[in-house]
């Protein structure tokens, strides 16, 4: 991919987290465009015009969730592409998918139980405008052993 595409995704992804965070996009676009080029970094995009992402990080046999967020919501789109990861993160052997989420993000906190993440903890004051706590959940997803 080129740097001109990277910059462009970027600035899609930025847009749409924008709109999709209460508390404006917790990356910038310059963010998005260096976590592009990490060979550790990957994103799911839903269609062609880029409606969604879910970006995350894999490193061994673990997966971080890094940001998620659709420019419509209530059509699916974000169920879709969590289903997308897990499906992966069993083919590729992972052990979990980890992520946090805003304390007071009760939407996203449901969403991510209904796939059956868990709380296994907090960072406190983790957040910024305004300073909030992260709560930690997991996924287990398998054993590379296995």
């Amino acid at each position: 991919m080129d740097k001109s595409v990277d910059k462009e995704l970027a600035q899609k992804f930025w847009e749409i987290s924008q709109e999709a965070y209460v508390y404006d996009s917790p990356w910038t676009a310059e963010q998005f465009a260096s976590d592009l080029a990490q060979s550790h970094s990957h994103y799911f995009m839903e269609s062609e015009e880029i409606a969604a992402f879910l970006g995350f990080h894999q490193v061994c046999d673990e997966i971080e969730i890094t940001n998620i967020a659709t420019a419509v919501k209530g059509q699916g789109i974000g169920g879709k592409l969590m289903r997308r990861l897990i499906q992966y993160a069993k083919s590729q052997k992972i052990a979990s998918i980890f992520l946090e989420v805003r304390a007071s993000n009760h939407e996203a906190r449901l969403f991510y139980g209904k796939f059956g993440f868990q709380v296994i903890g907090t960072r406190k004051k983790y957040y910024r405008h305004p300073t909030e706590d992260a709560v930690l959940m997991s996924l287990k997803v398998g054993n590379k052993d296995e």
